[in-house]
This record gives C-alpha cells, structure tokens and sequence, in this order.
C-alpha cells in the first residue's frame, strides 16, 4: 500500500489518502481508463487521471501551474510517488506542496 494525494473537483478537497494496486487507483479516480501525467513541478511524482475525462461529461476540472501541466485535467486527480521503475511509492509532495500546484478548479464546458 501507498500514501497518495487526491483531489475531488467536486467537493473541493484535497486529502490523503492510501492506495492498493491498479483498481484502487481506478476507485479513487473514478474511472475505468486512466492516464500518467508526468510534469517539472512534481520532481518523482506522477498525477494519474481520467483518460476520457473532458469527452465523458465530466464537469469538473482541475487547473495546475503550467510546470505541472498546461491543460485542465477533468475529474478526480490522484498524485501518487514514481519509483523510477514502473511502479508506484509512497508521495513526496505535502498536501501543501500540491495546493501550491494547482491554479484552480473550474466547470467543463462542454459543447
């Protein structure tokens, strides 16, 4: 098990929370297909979220500073450690540091 960061655009929150392989990466993201974001500002960390986030009808999305990520990323936002190796570690970042990060939460317009 692994200590990550989530942040919920719908209830505002970013909390810690632990983490057990591949489907309890899908539970707290809420979705069955995920994605890796890897950015700067998250030295040996990686973001995991909704692949189909902005084409699903996710309403919610969450803005980081550009070192992070120059896009919105819709739904939940797992920050999980990066081992170097293929597999996750515990987070480095504070739930702090990952405030800092994160520029604000903002509705999905979707046309």
């Amino acid at each position: 098990m692994n200590t990550a960061i989530l942040i919920n655009p719908f209830d505002v929150s970013i909390k810690e929370v632990t983490v057990d392989g591949f489907e309890d990466i899908q539970k707290h993201v809420c979705c069955d297909c995920f994605t890796v974001v890897r950015g700067e500002a998250l030295k040996d960390n990686v973001i995991y979220c909704d692949d189909e986030g902005l084409i699903n009808g996710t309403a919610r999305a969450v803005e980081f500073v550009d070192s992070v990520y120059p896009s919105p990323l819709a739904g939940n936002i797992l920050i999980m450690g990066d081992d170097g190796h293929g597999g996750d570690k515990d987070v480095t970042l504070s739930r702090d540091e990952v405030k800092a990060l994160v520029k604000g939460i903002r509705q999905v317009v979707l046309n």
